[in-house]
């Protein structure tokens, strides 16, 4: 799933140093790249802590010594990845920022919830052993987790204001705290919507219609 895995942006970053302070050439990129795109293919079948550096170093063709001059342990290698990966693509933030109050809101609000969930699908591994790394208390991923969601929820927190200011939405209403609930229930509707078995009047489609409405509520009060 992850073969593309940061479209070569690793191989780009020339200021990248390794575990001994030694500037990575391309050749080190390159293995560094392979490192990372490897971990987080087993971390679709593993947890973050039951993976170990021997497991990743085999797959990678490589030895447990190569790894260490690039990374100090497993979490790291996965923190180098969430530096490519963001819950807040450019194209979900221009949506959010836009006035949907003039757009057609229900429908903006479905294509916004529909682009979400397809953008957090696909980087469900890394999303998700971040949240769990974060919900641990690691401080270095909760601190990812919030740079992830910073810019759509700034970009959400303006779209409630806005309608306040037009009185479509209630004033006793936090912006930040609504556009953070938003957020909260998307990331989740993501992570297990793909999975929710068809049932009478509930499958994924359903639950997204659900969560446009909600969205919309919030964001235009319709």
């Amino acid at each position: 799933m992850l073969n593309k895995f940061v479209s070569g942006s690793v191989v780009l970053d020339t200021a990248l140093h390794n575990q001994i302070g030694q500037k990575i050439g391309s050749k080190g990129l390159r293995t560094r790249q392979k490192l990372i795109e490897t971990t987080i293919e087993l971390l679709e079948t593993h947890g973050l802590r039951d993976l170990s550096v021997a497991d990743i170093a085999r797959a990678a063709s490589t030895s447990p010594a190569t790894f260490y001059v690039y990374f100090e342990g497993v979490p790291e290698v996965l923190l180098a990845a969430l530096e490519h990966v963001t819950q807040s693509t450019p194209e979900l933030v221009k949506m959010a920022e836009e006035n949907w109050s003039e757009l057609g809101q229900q429908d903006r609000a479905r294509r916004f919830v529909e682009l979400y969930c397809a953008h957090w699908w696909r980087w469900r591994t890394v999303f998700r052993c971040r949240n769990l790394a974060s919900e641990e208390g690691d401080i270095r991923f909760q601190e990812a987790r919030r740079q992830s969601v910073a810019p759509l929820i700034e970009a959400l927190t303006g779209q409630i204001m806005r309608a306040q200011s037009k009185g479509l939405v209630p004033d006793n209403l936090s912006p930040r705290a609504s556009a953070g609930a938003i957020l909260t229930l998307l990331e989740r509707l993501a992570a297990v919507g793909p999975l929710t078995p068809e049932q009478p009047d509930m499958s994924f489609e359903t639950l997204k219609d659900a969560a446009a409405y909600m969205v919309a509520a919030l964001t235009v009060g319709r």
